[in-house]
């Protein structure tokens, strides 16, 4: 009889006598171009961790779940990868998928996330080797982390959006309404506790409505926006934070666009929190009245 070597997941005669073992060998090769040219399948996921199994070959991985995933790449030990495996996934989900190494295995980057609607191959380069490359989007550019909206609030906090997965983060923040004309201001969070210390230095320059005018300061807090809005003009401001999670000086920039019916306002600034301290989180909060909106976390890859 024939013997048979396996390449992806499909077993192919390596000898046979044609007179005696025929049959078997060409019907072992119809199998195995049949399923080289088959429709792809899937493997829907909707929980919140997997594990990849060799039956994954040649499939794609669906993920589904509205919470961050972690997808665990097995030891050749457990699983018997052939050489060259490819794995493909999907995340059809809200939340990120995060790829993590098995027991003795190295991915070269752990840090490839996928957001919604963004797609990934890993490729077995060794034998617990493996490489995680974005065939769509991936988290080479901008990956969305935390989506929050909030209506007639005084503040708004968020947590643990500032991890070792991102060393620099843009938060874009739309203010939709507020209820009193005034300043949002920004802090930064350790385990779900604002720091209000005397370590926020600022610096900006503005541009009202025949106006312009320029500050810096020491405060406890920094003025995201300085001006506000209400009668339903919106407040759109981007902020980039810089080293946020580890224990060092934290820079942020920011600029935004504001008024009422009556001023517009633009303003471009920088911030210092001189102190070593590490970050998970911050809150925004009105100087006076409410805010209304959505405050967006996106982590920047390297």
């Amino acid at each position: 009889m024939a013997g048979t070597t396996n390449f992806y997941g499909i077993s192919y005669p390596t000898s046979t006598d044609y007179v005696k073992d025929g049959a078997v060998a060409i019907q072992t090769v119809a199998t195995g171009f049949d399923s080289a040219v088959a429709i792809p399948t899937y493997n829907a996921q909707t929980g919140a961790t997997y594990t990849f199994v060799l039956s994954d070959t040649g499939k794609t991985v669906t993920a589904s779940n509205a919470s961050a995933s972690t997808y665990t790449i097995p030891p050749t030990s457990s699983v018997a990868w052939t050489a060259n495996t490819t794995l493909e996934v999907t995340n059809l989900g809200a939340g990120v998928v995060t790829f993590a190494a098995g027991a003795g295995v190295t991915v070269t980057n752990t840090a490839q996330t996928l957001a919604q609607y963004q797609s990934a191959a890993l490729i077995r380069t060794g034998l617990n080797a493996w490489t995680v490359t974005p065939t769509s989007g991936g988290s080479s550019g901008m990956t969305l982390i935390n989506a929050t909206s909030f209506s007639a609030v005084s503040s708004q906090s968020l947590n643990n959006v500032f991890t070792s997965t991102y060393q620099n983060y843009e938060i874009r923040l739309n203010i939709t309404a507020k209820s009193v004309l005034g300043a949002i201001n920004f802090r930064y969070r350790t385990s779900g506790t604002d720091n209000s210390t005397a370590n926020y230095q600022q610096a900006a320059i503005y541009l009202r409505t025949n106006n312009a005018n320029a500050g810096d300061g020491a405060v406890g807090a920094t003025q995201i926006s300085s001006f506000g809005t209400s009668n339903g003009i919106a407040t759109s401001v981007i902020a980039q934070v810089f080293n946020p999670q580890i224990a060092s000086v934290t820079h942020t920039t920011h600029q935004f666009w504001g008024g009422d019916a009556a001023t517009e306002f633009i303003y471009l600034g920088g911030s210092l929190f001189n102190a070593t301290t590490a970050f998970d989180g911050f809150t925004l909060t009105a100087a006076s009245g409410t805010i209304t909106g959505t405050v967006y976390v996106y982590g920047l890859a390297k």
